[in-house]
């Protein structure tokens, strides 16, 4: 009703998003070295991006998408020599379930809504949109309703000290009974245990643990409408 009221008193507008190209120039630009020395390599990124709150983050990159781009790309180079690639095994598994809806939180260049095409509805989430099909948001509050989503996926996305919040966002989007997915490189878990006791505490179920040559894939179900108890951070990760 407020959109309404905007576009009986203020008409409409149009917004122009500047065009996001993945990958940049390679080494041999310029702009590549100012890039490394204004942002860092992909590990100082990595390590930068999971220091700060996913808010700090996304204000960041909203102002500045040139981060984003230069992270993506050095992402592309560096998943080359990977035997396995997170998100394409996310498209196999999803392949053969036909008409879910499901949420891409941390969608990155949006390949896991290319590759599922009309197969299944995709709702992707990033700090920054790199086509139209993307909403551009903190993964702490995405634009769509309670117990909408039959399937929430993290492919290398659960960046930021505020990481829980995501899951907890993931929680909310998710039908009773939705599956929430994850990957994360094995190296960055200190207790995968824990981790797991800890998303029963949020209100999962059923959680599974598989290591999928460097990375770890959690599987696990909504089987709770509220937390079992209040969890400010999830552990082991």
């Amino acid at each position: 009703m407020k959109w309404l009221e905007r576009l009986d008193t203020e008409g409409t507008y149009e917004i122009s998003r500047p065009s996001l190209v993945i990958p940049l120039p390679d080494a041999e630009d310029e702009d590549h070295g100012r890039r490394i020395a204004s942002y860092g390599d992909f590990s100082r990124m990595n390590q930068r991006w999971n220091a700060a709150t996913g808010a700090t983050t996304h204000g960041r990159l909203r102002e500045n998408p040139d981060e984003w781009q230069h992270y993506h790309s050095l992402y592309r180079e560096a998943r080359k020599d990977w035997a396995v690639v997170p998100f394409e095994e996310m498209a196999k598994d999803l392949l053969v379930r036909e008409g879910y809806v499901v949420g891409d939180f941390g969608c990155g260049e949006a390949m896991l809504a290319e590759q599922l095409g009309d197969h299944c509805t995709v709702h992707s989430f990033d700090h920054v949109a790199v086509n139209d099909s993307v909403s551009a948001c903190d993964m702490a509050d995405v634009p769509i309703d309670d117990g909408e989503l039959d399937v929430a996926v993290f492919c290398l996305s659960l960046m930021g000290s505020d990481f829980t919040d995501y899951v907890k966002e993931a929680h909310r989007t998710l039908k009773l009974d939705g599956r929430l997915h994850i990957y994360e490189a094995t190296s960055r878990f200190t207790d995968r245990d824990q981790f797991a006791a800890d998303l029963k505490t949020l209100g999962f179920g059923q959680v599974s643990i598989e290591d999928e040559w460097k990375f770890t894939h959690i599987i696990a179900s909504k089987d709770r409408l509220n937390p079992r108890r209040p969890v400010e951070k999830l552990g082991g990760l």
